[in-house]
């Protein structure tokens, strides 16, 4: 166990021991089963010694991590639905380890057929890969194998020293439906995700971290600088990951004014509206009938395409709180693009900037220069530094959550793999709140706190602390979205808003641009609470654990009427119990969970004679059978 659990523990030990009881015989009551410490893996307590680690969820002032540039240069034929180009990778190495080997994604492999799977898809043909070169030398040494390319070294990558691999390569792009999170619908729009070779992590916890691509478990991605090149067919609108570096080379002059434009306005800007497609002006000619775009990213963990002949395109800015420092706002570029027929994507630029400006504010300034959210290609959506896709016609809700990825895992480099609620439960938090304060409302959270409830209460638990490759479709999405972002409503009516805000900030603020692990999380909210949240942590994230309490019975004595309550589950919780009085009155009472820990029955007093008495009034517990939580004084139609 680490050592913030000590105290804790003991304590639990020192009252857990359960009475002698006759051989066979049951207790009254279950004994209070007692959650495991968070034992921490041996890589990280590694890390922790090695100073890139702490106890207290800050980085170590030893900490690092690896970079890369990429350099991009593909054409897209959409009429063969098919990409070709070269990438050339250079990998720097600012770890402190000798690196014998390179290990490389190619994701798109998981489309070839024979792969393992743990999405439906319809195969293709995978990533064609061309010739591999070093530093200029064709490679010898690899092996491939599932969708890694693993590149044995000759000469090993010293620390501060860094290689270059170029790879030539190609692939049919997917029909929309038939791939997760890319693909193309026809001639019309295509999106590029997943679509090149990109370096594996090599990271202070567990050195290379290279999960072949399954599906369901999405990305973990070191930060790197790219330059994209993207030849198409003039009349295709090209956004993506970075800046546009030669706006003058594929934009009509109409389009850059209204660029112009949409930086200095709040209204949203048409760039690009339907009398520029009916026209034929959506971008300029070429006597080659092709355009090449070149984009700029810099610190950004991937990178992401979108072409559309049929595309409008809306612009707008965001103004991003805190952005050059405390009190030093500033801007970001806010983009949509969608088809005449997408119902409220008309709204979609508004969406994205109320997403970008709210969780700039709440938790962490958005560092880019410009946010895309394309229309197409999948039901739901789908992040990507700087870009995001989303299908439907009322998009409001999914951009809200898509954009709020630009924070977990753009922002907060966390493994998708391996702890897919790190990113998504998070996500899933903060669109309920994002949601909540676009439409003026604060309904939210009770919403997921209940339907969480719900779902355990029906025992369909499963535990957060899973690969997110080992789930079926249904386990992985109440285990990485929905629970995590009720445990989170949860642990911030524990805490109380300002404990639990200031922890995030800490935690955004501590491990932008960085890759932290669980436990960065946990220990980060228990230095900031001044607590000890080890057992919280651990009973909601590793366990299948329900909380359920319950008023047992209400008497009155002497003028005072005392609430008796019961705690039938096993998780352990604060419980807040509210009085109502005729006259509009509420008085609250807490139940600690230092109670809890010692007795499964408490008792709590009020003044006089309450007409109704609530167990968690405000709705923020995941309370299993909220049916026993309420009484009400007979004369009123109680029990």
């Amino acid at each position: 166990m680490h050592r913030s659990s000590i105290p804790l523990f003991a304590a639990l030990l020192a009252v857990s021991a359960p009475a002698q009881q006759a051989p066979f015989s049951a207790p009254e009551r279950p004994a209070r089963v007692l959650p495991y410490p968070i034992e921490l893996p041996p890589g990280f307590l590694a890390a922790i010694a090695n100073g890139t680690r702490t106890h207290d969820g800050h980085p170590g002032a030893k900490h690092w991590t690896n970079y890369a540039r990429y350099e991009i240069a593909v054409e897209v034929d959409p009429a063969e639905s098919r990409v070709h180009g070269t990438a050339k990778m250079t990998y720097v190495n600012r770890s402190p380890d000798d690196l014998d080997r390179l290990v490389i994604h190619l994701y798109q492999d998981m489309m070839r057929p024979g792969r393992q799977r743990t999405r439906t898809i319809v195969p293709t043909g995978g990533l064609e890969l061309g010739e591999v070169r070093i530093d200029g030398d064709r490679v010898q040494a690899q092996a491939q194998h599932d969708t890694l390319l693993t590149l044995y070294l000759r000469d090993e990558i010293a620390s501060g020293e860094q290689r270059t691999v170029a790879i030539d390569y190609a692939f049919d792009i997917p029909k929309a439906g038939t791939a997760p999170r890319m693909g193309h619908e026809g001639d019309r729009v295509i999106y590029l995700g997943y679509w090149y070779p990109q370096f594996a992590v090599y990271d202070d916890v567990e050195g290379w971290v290279a999960d072949p691509y399954r599906g369901n478990g999405e990305f973990y991605m070191d930060y790197a600088d790219y330059d994209l090149s993207i030849t198409a067919p003039a009349g295709y609108i090209v956004r993506a990951t970075g800046v546009l570096q030669n706006p003058k080379d594929v934009l009509t002059d109409r389009a850059l004014e209204r660029l112009d434009q949409a930086r200095q306005q709040r209204e949203v800007v048409h760039v690009v509206d339907e009398d520029d497609l009916d026209a034929g002006e959506a971008t300029r000619s070429s006597d080659s009938g092709k355009l090449t775009w070149k984009f700029h990213a810099e610190n950004v963990r991937d990178a992401a395409v979108s072409l559309g002949r049929t595309y409008l395109w809306d612009a707008t800015h965001a103004v991003v709180a805190d952005k050059h420092g405390p009190g030093q706002d500033g801007t970001c570029m806010i983009h949509a693009v969608f088809e005449a027929n997408a119902g409220d994507w008309r709204r979609g630029a508004e969406y994205a900037r109320h997403a970008i400006e709210y969780m700039s504010k709440m938790v962490h300034p958005y560092p880019w220069p410009h946010m895309t959210a394309c229309e197409g290609i999948i039901g739901g959506g789908m992040e990507y530094p700087m870009m995001t896709i989303i299908g439907g016609r009322r998009p409001a809700g999914t951009i809200f959550h898509e954009l709020i990825h630009m924070w977990f895992p753009m922002l907060l480099g966390s493994d998708e793999k391996r702890y897919a609620w790190q990113d998504e439960g998070f996500t899933s938090f903060w669109t309920t709140l994002c949601n909540d304060a676009f439409r003026e409302r604060s309904n939210g959270g009770k919403r997921a706190v209940l339907g969480a409830a719900h779902t355990i209460g029906h025992g369909y638990d499963v535990v957060c602390m899973r690969h997110a490759d080992t789930y079926g479709r249904d386990g992985f999405g109440f285990a990485s979205y929905s629970k995590p972002a009720a445990i989170l409503h949860q642990l911030r009516g524990m805490l109380g808003d300002d404990v639990f805000f200031t922890a995030f900030r800490e935690y955004a603020h501590d491990w932008a641009f960085k890759h932290p692990y669980p436990y960065d999380f946990f220990h980060t909210f228990s230095r900031v609470a001044q607590r000890d949240l080890d057992a919280y942590f651990r009973m909601w994230f590793f366990e299948r654990w329900q909380l359920d309490h319950a008023i047992d019975k209400v008497e009155t004595r002497d003028g005072n009427t005392v609430v008796h309550v019961v705690d039938n589950g096993k998780a352990v919780h604060p419980c807040v119990v509210e009085a109502r009085y005729e006259d509009d009155r509420t008085e609250r009472r807490t139940i600690d969970t230092a109670t809890w820990w010692r007795q499964r029955t408490a008792t709590v007093t009020f003044p006089g004679e309450p007409v109704e008495v609530v167990l968690d009034p405000d709705t923020v517990t995941i309370d299993v059978d909220r049916g026993n939580n309420r009484w009400r004084r007979r004369d009123t139609g109680g029990e």
